[in-house]
């Protein structure tokens, strides 16, 4: 007999998580009896269990092949952006050269020698002004390709999220079943969801907050679309709604999106309300903003499509 690492409830039968050793029922697994046997010893020795596949999961592959890293890249700007710390006094110093050279061109003991002396020097420094110029043309691009870079991957991180949901306010409790608790919220918002569309469920901890959220990760997006669209039609459902004891907290269910969409949302929001824009919602993990009803819908992607909010 074995305990169940989910739900703490004894099992005879169940599987074992390739990373963490924990035993799980195949309820709480989240694979049925026939599934697991199906799979193979082979399969079976690497399966992982939801908690393990949420701590690490699989890195997207790559969009396109970068030539370089992030970190190579950075160290080339700190090394131009040192060189250019000069440049202002370099400059400066080319004005006063133009200067004397101006004014020893209209003097009659003219020293055809200092003359020579100061063309020289004024190439040099004018050499080195174009090369400069060039250095600084080069660390803009350079950060052009930063901000791609951080972008491509951002977008990745959020693609790999379309899938899940993200249900906040109900507490934390000891010895929870995270799957009775979706059942309640799926009764609450009157969504019938079979536990078979369900690839995993797992608490995550929330930024700045000691709160942990509920991440539910769906196998079809679809099904997702159609749980959190019930959803929200329920804006008012609390925990004392779906049966929990203690102070009444009101329970939100959003797409999962990842922290830098959640400050450009926090800020579109800010913005919207300053501007007299009445709705801002998230579809698709993207961000909408329409002024009014009848109002074309603007989609806010980075923080300079927040320009639009005009």
């Amino acid at each position: 007999m074995k305990t169940c690492a989910l739900c703490n409830i004894g099992f005879s039968d169940g599987v074992q998580c390739a990373a963490c050793k924990g035993y799980l029922d195949f309820g709480c697994a989240g694979i049925s009896e026939n599934g697991w046997r199906r799979l193979g010893s082979d399969r079976r020795s690497t399966w992982k269990c939801p908690a393990c596949r949420i701590s690490s999961p699989s890195p997207s592959p790559a969009l396109t092949p970068e030539p370089v890293s992030i970190e190579t890249v950075l160290h080339e700007i700190r090394d131009i952006k040192a060189q250019l710390i000069n440049l202002p006094c370099l400059l400066e110093s080319i004005k006063t050269m133009k200067e004397e050279l101006n004014s020893l061109k209209v003097s009659h003991d003219f020293n055809s020698g200092q003359l020579q002396d100061f063309s020289t020097r004024l190439t040099g420094l004018e050499t080195r002004m174009v090369t400069l110029e060039r250095l600084q043309d080069s660390v803009q691009s350079l950060q052009s390709d930063v901000d791609t870079i951080k972008s491509e991957q951002a977008a990745s991180d959020q693609r790999s999220r379309l899938n899940n949901i993200e249900i906040k306010g109900i507490p934390l409790r000891k010895d929870e079943n995270l799957f009775s608790i979706l059942d309640k919220v799926s009764d609450g918002v009157k969504f019938a969801l079979p536990r078979t569309q369900i690839n995993y469920i797992s608490r995550v901890p929330t930024y700045n907050s000691r709160e942990k959220s509920i991440i539910v990760g769906f196998l079809n997006r679809y099904v997702k679309e159609d749980f959190v669209a019930a959803a929200r039609l329920c804006r008012d459902l609390s925990t004392r709604d779906l049966g929990f004891d203690g102070p009444s907290n009101r329970i939100f269910v959003n797409d999962h999106l990842n922290s830098g969409s959640k400050k450009l949302l926090n800020k579109t929001r800010l913005l919207a309300k300053e501007r007299d824009f009445r709705y801002v919602w998230v579809k698709h993990s993207k961000i909408h903003v329409r002024r009014q009803d009848g109002s074309p819908v603007i989609i806010i992607s980075s923080e300079r499509d927040l320009n639009k909010l005009n």
